[in-house]
């Protein structure tokens, strides 16, 4: 048997860091034993490989950094646009889906108050809670 034949276990076995382990259970007293019944004369000796250096673990990636996101307020959700021009007088008032593609419609959009689950708010409000233009 040849110690070619375990090369790429015990090269996996370091690339891990348990080449200690791998080699001991590949050889013994660092030359190869032989099988039972070859006809292989026995390997050469092989140098015992080095003790692994323990190694700190890498500093796991960090995440891009993202924008704050207040979530859209219940207390900001109008049924009316009356009732939400009221809260916020001084800001545009949009038709908001309230569904997970965080997006609202202006009033000059065909889908402004038509949508199934939406609410009136405020521009403002809306941004500040991630939401995003309708693209139509």
């Amino acid at each position: 048997m040849k110690f070619t034949k375990h090369l790429p276990a015990f090269t996996f076995a370091c690339a891990l860091g348990f080449a200690p382990a791998a080699f001991a259970q590949t050889s013994t007293g660092g030359t190869m034993a032989p099988m039972p019944n070859s006809t292989m004369a026995p390997a050469a000796t092989v140098p015992a490989a080095p003790a692994a250096t323990p190694t700190t673990p890498a500093a796991p990636a960090m995440k891009p950094a993202t924008k704050a996101v207040t979530p859209l307020a219940k207390t900001s959700e109008f049924k009316t646009e009356a009732a939400a021009t009221a809260h916020c007088p001084g800001d545009t008032v949009v038709w908001s889906t309230l569904s997970k593609s965080k997006s609202y419609h202006l009033s000059s959009s065909k889908l402004y108050g038509k949508t199934k689950h939406g609410a009136y708010v405020c521009k403002a409000d809306a941004d500040a809670a991630g939401y995003h233009q309708a693209k139509n």
